[in-house]
């Protein structure tokens, strides 16, 4: 999974009404798929910048889950910091779609290195915290294109 990146290209950008709408130019595009629990390691450029990301996330496995709830963020710095993607949910549809219209501020990232991943909220079967243990079973996708000046 190697990110494709654009440099200095002057993207311009029709943004999305949820992150304000109107028409952006960026110095830098990158286009990354991710799978659950792998690292993607970004470019320089990216780190202590805004970001605007814009795509998808979705599931391969069914999620229907009386008591915990999973939410699917991308995480950097250990799990130190991260952006939701999708809010907790105790429903996922296996390859159902779900739009990523995000604005954000990375800060400094440790090594460069993100990771998608899955919070759970805890119930009497499943422990509070970030899901490294049975996320599988919902097992996260995303496809994803960040810009940042």
């Amino acid at each position: 999974m190697t990110p494709a990146l654009l440099c200095n290209n002057g993207v311009v950008v029709n943004l999305p009404s949820s992150i304000g709408g109107g028409v952006a130019n960026y110095n830098y595009m990158l286009n990354i798929d991710m799978i659950y629990k792998q690292a993607v390691v970004l470019p320089s450029s990216i780190n202590n910048k805004e970001v605007v990301m814009l795509g998808e996330v979705w599931t391969t496995g069914n999620m229907s889950n009386k008591t915990s709830q999973n939410s699917i963020a991308i995480t950097w710095n250990n799990f130190g910091s991260s952006v939701d993607l999708h809010g907790l949910s105790t429903h996922y549809t296996a390859n159902a779609k779900i739009k990523v219209e995000k604005k954000f501020n990375f800060g400094n990232i440790n090594n460069l290195q993100i990771m998608l991943s899955s919070w759970q909220s805890g119930s009497a079967n499943a422990g509070t915290g970030w899901n490294l243990s049975d996320g599988d079973r919902i097992n996260p996708r995303a496809k994803l294109t960040l810009y940042w000046n």
